[in-house]
């Protein structure tokens, strides 16, 4: 009886064209938009070295120099164009340096920029770490000149610069946060089957749900048959959309289609059960609850970052709280710690937090279908 049940119920929701449009098409199509959009700016970004200019007085400081020959050769941090101050100036105008580092004999070591960014803090970076490093190497050579060797020996060690490695085979970008999100808002779209799941199931709200309460089959088994046969529905559509962006759209998710698919099935089974607990809510139209879980939906992606860049980062300063009962975040943050992260403690900890939510939806919609009476009908 089950599977009869449940193949009834797959072929009807099927033939639901507004699911078919939500949460298949639509993903298609803003998944498509997307990557249109973002272009080359998947593809990850890699560090060029600083051009910088230098000019230097005869008879200045030439530790400096010393300096940036070595984060030039050796750490490959700038590229150092040794020229005079009119030709520096010139440079600095047209935009073909970031800086120009002035070695004077009497002024000392000054940095001339024409705006803020990485390139130029991190060379006022360097010029502070100089400076720092000569005051310190200066007192304790006035204080304790037999310390000098052993306090090089400490900064020698010390000075141990990142060294850029990938923790992963795939290119990772900040774009990605966009699809992301955009799996996570697929997911949740099946908010609005549940609802539906719902409406066939109460004699109140339709004219089905009417004939399942006179019918001689258990509600719970033609329920679950239902709930079933939605969340099957909504997650081969996911499948879809993920296949979709991963070998269509080339979008770099890594070696992990197992994984994905397993949050992405967490997910599906979540929205079914919010729509299915919205939809036994009060005495509000099929369409009001639909709305609500629309808008439930929009509003969780939105604050997964599906709309706004950053606004992930934002709600995980100042309101963190938020992403652990966000759906979308749990979805996204799984998601991206794939990318990012050698183990699977974070992605562990999303999933857990998806099934916890789905079984507190379950037993409160349990709670109100399990005495569910009607006088007439």
């Amino acid at each position: 009886m089950f599977w009869r049940l449940y193949k009834y119920g797959l072929l009807t929701c099927v033939r639901q064209k507004m699911m078919v449009f939500w949460s298949l098409l639509f993903p298609v199509a803003l998944g498509t938009l997307f990557q249109m959009s973002f272009g080359g700016a998947m593809d990850s970004i890699e560090f060029q070295k600083i051009p910088t200019a230098y000019v230097v007085e005869e008879g200045a400081d030439a530790t400096f120099t010393e300096l940036l020959e070595s984060l030039e050769k050796d750490s490959e941090l700038v590229e150092v164009y040794a020229v005079t101050k009119e030709e520096a100036e010139r440079l600095l105008k047209e935009e073909d340096v970031e800086g120009i580092f002035y070695n004077s004999k009497d002024d000392g070591i000054t940095l001339t920029v024409t705006e803020q960014g990485i390139n130029q803090s991190i060379l006022s970076s360097i010029l502070e770490q100089y400076e720092r490093t000569f005051s310190t190497f200066t007192n304790i050579g006035r204080e304790a000149p037999q310390k000098i060797a052993a306090a090089a020996s400490l900064l020698e060690e010390e000075s141990r610069y990142l060294k850029e490695e990938n923790i992963s085979e795939e290119p990772k970008s900040d774009m990605m946060d966009f699809f992301y999100a955009l799996i996570a808002m697929n997911c949740l779209m099946g908010a609005t089957a549940g609802v539906a799941c719902a409406s066939n199931f109460k004699a109140d709200l339709s004219a089905l749900g009417a004939r399942r309460v006179i019918a001689s089959t258990n509600r719970l088994r033609i329920l679950f048959s239902d709930l079933a046969a939605y969340v099957t529905v909504q997650f081969v559509y996911t499948t879809f959309s993920v296949l979709y962006l991963m070998y269509v759209l080339k979008a770099p998710f890594g070696n992990h289609l197992g994984m994905i698919l397993l949050i992405a099935f967490l997910g599906n089974l979540l929205s079914v059960f919010l729509g299915f607990f919205i939809g036994l809510l009060g005495g509000m139209s099929e369409t009001l609850k639909e709305g609500i879980s629309v808008m439930f939906m929009l509003t969780s992606s939105f604050l997964s970052g599906l709309m706004l860049d950053g606004m992930y980062r934002i709600v995980d300063t100042y309101a963190p709280v938020v992403h652990l009962v966000n759906p979308a975040s749990l979805i996204v943050n799984a998601l991206r710690s794939l990318d990012i992260y050698d183990t699977y403690e974070i992605y562990v900890q999303c999933a857990a937090g998806l099934v916890a939510l789905t079984v507190l939806l379950g037993a409160g919609a349990y709670v109100m279908v399990r005495r569910e009476r009607y006088a007439s009908i």
